[in-house]
């Protein structure tokens, strides 16, 4: 219980609660009972923490690593704060090192493989806690610092395969609730400037179709600005919802944001599908003042009287 290893395995444990910020649940069994093997395999070694149970978790995770992520080192923690017991599983990477010590003689250099821990920063990590070891832990919290892509946040290995998990927030909702607020995002902007960054993210969103993604995420892929994300944030039932991850789901989100309204001072509006608007629209600029003027081609299918513009 001292040394450099276990502070740094402490201050994984430590600050799991914190830094694990995705949400995510054990899945049923494929007949639809409450049971899982990976859930089985935690509560297992929770009730009695032996090696031999801990080494059924990791053959899951040896079984699940894809030759991409190679060898990694695997570490069980556990802990008891107050009436919770609390599990933290955390695997490092292996990586290649140089180890240069000095001796009488001079610099002596080695080449050294399986290096494990070569960056403490460089980890993956999930945690379950709860007070009832027959009741809970069906809900955890994850991490994932090796993933580079700012989209992709967790590997499918590490989340679906070995913990036979996912996301809490299923695809649909997370998605209906980015749509729903760039909607009210774009009816509120301030100034035009946004309200056009607001549309151009919105006309781009379909290319994340079965990607990872959270609303902070989104904000950040499309470079929105600030004014743009407290707007889009306002619409949020709480804060925390900004970070909650989910699968997008373009036909879901072409539901919820089917059409592009543009408004102009003169009294026209012009309507088009949100993915074929800059399509069916020509745009050009008139003048210097943000004048433009917009052109369309087609033959005339039908007209309506309405008593209000649409939303």
């Amino acid at each position: 219980m001292e040394g450099k290893l276990f502070t740094l395995l402490n201050d994984i444990y430590s600050k799991s609660d914190n830094q694990c910020n995705i949400d995510i649940s054990f899945n049923p069994s494929g007949a639809g009972e409450q049971q899982n093997d990976a859930r089985d395999a935690v509560l297992a070694y929770l009730a009695e923490t032996t090696l031999e149970r801990a080494h059924v978790i990791a053959q899951r995770l040896q079984a699940a690593t894809d030759k991409r992520s190679g060898l990694g080192l695997l570490f069980l923690m556990r802990g008891q704060e107050d009436a919770d017991h609390k599990l933290v599983v955390s695997r490092f990477p292996a990586d290649n090192g140089i180890l240069a010590e000095m001796n009488k003689a001079g610099l002596n250099v080695e080449f050294l493989e399986r290096v494990f821990m070569k960056s403490a920063h460089s980890y993956k990590a999930v945690s379950y806690r709860g007070p009832s070891l027959v009741a809970g832990f069906w809900k955890g919290r994850a991490i994932d610092r090796q993933v580079g892509d700012p989209v992709v946040r967790l590997s499918d290995y590490w989340i679906r395969n070995f913990l036979q998990s996912d996301f809490q927030e299923t695809a649909a909702g997370g998605t209906r609730r980015l749509a729903l607020a760039l909607k009210a995002a774009a009816k509120n902007a301030g100034d035009i400037d946004t309200m056009r960054a607001i549309t151009a993210a919105a006309t781009l969103a379909a290319g994340l179709n079965g990607q990872r993604t959270s609303l902070v995420e989104f904000q950040d892929r499309f470079g929105l600005s600030q004014a743009a994300r407290d707007v889009m944030n306002q619409t949020l039932k709480t804060p925390a919802a900004a970070n909650t991850q989910f699968v997008f789901d373009a036909e879901e989100f072409s539901r919820q944001v089917a059409f592009r309204s543009v408004e102009l001072d003169s009294g026209a509006v012009l309507t088009a599908q949100n993915g074929d608007f800059d399509k069916v629209f020509q745009q050009e600029p008139v003048d210097g003042e943000g004048r433009v003027r917009y052109s369309t081609t087609g033959v005339v299918v039908g007209e309506r009287l309405r008593s209000r513009a649409t939303n």
